[in-house]
């Protein structure tokens, strides 16, 4: 990429995706001003972002896929203005070109003490390679502003601790987390759960403070035993959505057999609004 990139004075959107020799950025990019989006997924041997894009007010979201670079994550602590961050791993690439071969010790430096998280209300770490001994390193509760946040095909048992104190978190993302067995610490400000596909899901538990409308899909979680949280309770706060068809009344307790009613879900393009808003 040329210098005279800072020449697009109008640039909005800059999609990179796929560069897979790109190893620098211009200094010059910290000049465009108008740039709103920025998508460099798949540039894997990125070195780090340019120190002058710390001053890019209008850069509110990062698109970076595919990038394991601990020098690369480690700049992103400079965008200070960015709302919304993508940084899933490819399910399509071999473990050693995954952020599941960033180990314990890169999670840990950067997620999130090294970033200026007060802002992020949108973060996508889907594909990522957590498990129970990377997230036990980390503490999600310092994204204080986390609205969405999806964690799609991980491989931890529960949720990575600090959830649960998300004071403006409305929609978790667990989708084909196959070691998934219990999802126990939600926040009360939750109205979307989608844990469908989670092959080992046991329980989950609503929020005892849930005073809004809340929304579960638990498609294909075969394994489901018990949700708590709504014995004694009307489903005027809460709509469960399941195919389960296939679930025996002498599997699952009690109270999840009174409640629990068996649906189709939504059609493709009212569940897709769930992801994109």
């Amino acid at each position: 990429m040329h210098q005279s990139i800072e020449n697009l004075t109008s640039l909005v959107f800059l999609n990179l995706e796929g560069c897979w020799n790109l190893k620098i950025l211009p200094e010059s990019i910290g000049n465009v001003k108008s740039l709103e989006t920025l998508n460099i997924s798949g540039c894997s041997q990125l070195e780090k972002l340019p120190e002058r894009m710390g001053d890019m007010e209008s850069l509110t979201e990062l698109l970076a896929d595919g990038i394991e670079n601990e020098q690369f994550l480690t700049s992103i602590g400079q965008l200070k203005h960015v709302r919304r961050l993508s940084l899933c791993g490819y399910s399509s690439a071999p473990p050693s070109s995954s952020l599941n071969s960033a180990g314990v010790l890169n999670w840990k430096q950067w997620l999130p003490t090294s970033f200026g998280w007060r802002l992020v209300n949108h973060l996508e770490l889907s594909n990522g390679g957590l498990s129970d001994r990377t997230t036990n390193c980390v503490d999600f509760s310092g994204l204080s502003a986390l609205e969405v946040l999806d964690l799609t095909r991980n491989k931890f048992s529960s949720l990575p601790s600090g959830i649960g104190f998300l004071p403006k978190l409305r929609r978790l993302f667990v989708l084909a987390c196959e070691y998934l067995v219990s999802i126990l610490d939600l926040p009360s400000s939750l109205d979307c759960l989608v844990a469908s596909h989670c092959k080992s899901l046991k329980r989950v538990r609503i929020p005892i403070e849930q005073k809004k409308d809340l929304y579960i899909e638990l498609h294909e979680s075969h394994s489901l035993e018990e949700i708590q949280g709504i014995e004694g309770r009307s489903n005027s706060f809460w709509y469960i959505c399941s195919n389960q068809f296939s679930h025996s009344p002498k599997k699952l307790q009690k109270s999840v057999v009174e409640v629990l009613f068996l649906s189709v879900s939504f059609a493709h393009e009212e569940t897709h609004n769930w992801y994109i808003h």
